[in-house]
């Protein structure tokens, strides 16, 4: 096996080390990047949905999956004022048993548990040529190898509070005018993430007093474009092939997007694998499947931020409807929207 080299110190990172060693790659280095604080976005949790988890599962980090993380029991969509709920779907049980996987919210400092890394590292990442000379393949998993992204649209706050057990059991889903929250829990702690255009600050006027005490502790953590639906263009270039944010910034609309480095990180290594005599085809065959897949889900994230930002309040009602009626009365057909995403195998489809 020929010497690979990783940089970025994320999840894309950590998963790219383990599933690269699973496929009997062993000289690998990790590299931080040299570059300035990226452009993805990230917070202090994320939500790992079934296609994720199963991938965790594959790399052995399902032993501790659900030690250190929390498995909500519903997803629910509420109006921001009101704490009217439009839309229960389930989660819990019922996602592990239509995706062989569960839904598991964690918080950020978890990864190092769930994928443990034996490589040394992250070391102070070497000139991009000096990599490319001494390594056959460069895995570049930074969000600073994105390149430009749009001017950003909105601003997004993030709040961390104690666990409520009244609420843990929800994903939930808050509508306002404009301005739109996530409210989910991880092992310890309650995460409430808010969206809000440029010129809309948060107000608490617009929000339901269970969110009062989250708009208080919230800070800003980014700005970003909330209908970017462009992916990288070339996923691969010479001996240095991209993954995960150094190919999409992600969107916070569609908050597994955090995470979709993870199904990159398992391809490329059966990539890697497969065409160990030609390194090249065995980068073309990656980008083909994965960036199809990516595309889809950037296009899906910024559909859904479209149809959550509209401005007239006779849109917004439309829309509230068709999300109510969906889930209420055709909730078989509403799952089916959905899994294309969560029931995406990359485990079966490149072993």
């Amino acid at each position: 096996m020929y010497p690979l080299a990783v940089v970025g110190d994320n999840a894309t990172a950590r998963a790219a080390i383990a599933a690269c060693r699973k496929a009997g790659f062993h000289d690998i280095s990790w590299h931080l990047s040299n570059e300035p604080t990226g452009t993805s976005w990230t917070t202090a949790a994320a939500t790992l949905s079934a296609n994720i988890t199963r991938v965790l599962s594959a790399l052995d980090g399902a032993a501790t999956l659900e030690d250190i993380g929390h498995i909500p029991d519903r997803q629910q969509v509420r109006l921001a004022r009101s704490g009217f709920l439009v839309s229960e779907l389930p989660l819990g049980n019922f996602s592990r048993n239509r995706y062989n996987a569960p839904h598991v919210n964690i918080d950020a400092d978890a990864w190092p548990q769930l994928l443990p890394s034996d490589t040394p590292g992250p070391a102070e990442c070497l000139p991009l040529a000096d990599l490319e000379r001494t390594h056959s393949a460069v895995l570049m998993c930074d969000a600073n190898a994105y390149g430009e992204t749009l001017a950003p649209t909105h601003t997004l706050w993030h709040a961390v509070l104690p666990q409520d057990a009244a609420t843990a059991r929800a994903n939930i889903t808050w509508l306002g005018q404009q301005q739109n929250a996530w409210q989910f829990s991880s092992k310890a702690n309650q995460h409430i993430v808010f969206s809000a255009p440029l010129d809309r600050p948060l107000q608490q006027a617009d929000w339901h007093p269970m969110l009062h005490s989250a708009l208080e502790a919230a800070e800003q953590t980014t700005a970003f474009h909330a209908f970017e639906a462009q992916v990288r263009e070339h996923w691969h270039a010479g001996s240095v092939v991209y993954l995960g944010p150094a190919c999409s910034p992600g969107n916070p609309y569609l908050r597994e997007t955090q995470a979709l480095g993870v199904e990159d990180a398992w391809v490329l290594s059966r990539m890697l694998e497969n065409y160990e005599e030609d390194i090249q085809d065995g980068f073309s065959e990656y980008e083909k499947y994965r960036r199809a897949r990516t595309r889809r889900v950037a296009q899906a994230a910024a559909k859904l931020a479209t149809q959550m930002n509209h401005a007239g309040s006779s849109a917004r009602f439309l829309q509230h409807v068709n999300v109510a009626l969906s889930s209420r009365f055709l909730p078989e057909i509403a799952m089916q929207r959905i899994d294309w995403l969560y029931g995406y195998d990359c485990i079966r489809g490149f072993r």
